[in-house]
């Protein structure tokens, strides 16, 4: 499924163009259960496999009001970065790739 235009973002990782999106509202598990925090990323022109990454913290939005961060573009980055290193393929069309963000890359991407 394509990301769509209108809520992305645009992002640049080594010259290709990129979209990003985090869900406007979230999903019922995420606001009353506090789960992981989610993206969906894919080429911005010529879209194929969504790369869909969580992060091990919960959305600023959830009911519990449990400590959450942001997610940044530069943890984008780092993201798409390290899933094009374990074997995304964002121009061949396929089911979507997942990747997890860890503690450990969370503090590399911000440094």
């Amino acid at each position: 499924m394509a990301i769509s235009k209108k809520g992305s973002r645009k992002i640049i990782v080594d010259s290709v163009e990129y979209r990003w999106i985090i869900r406007h509202k979230p999903t019922y598990s995420q606001a009353a259960f506090v789960t992981d925090a989610l993206a969906g990323v894919q080429l911005a022109d010529n879209p194929g496999a969504v790369l869909a990454i969580s992060f091990p913290f919960p959305r600023c939005d959830n009911w519990l009001e449990r400590p959450a961060e942001s997610v940044t573009p530069k943890m984008i980055k780092a993201c798409i970065r390290a899933a094009l290193s374990e074997g995304w393929s964002p121009e061949e069309p396929g089911v979507s790739f997942q990747y997890s963000h860890t503690p450990a890359a969370l503090v590399e991407s911000i440094q």
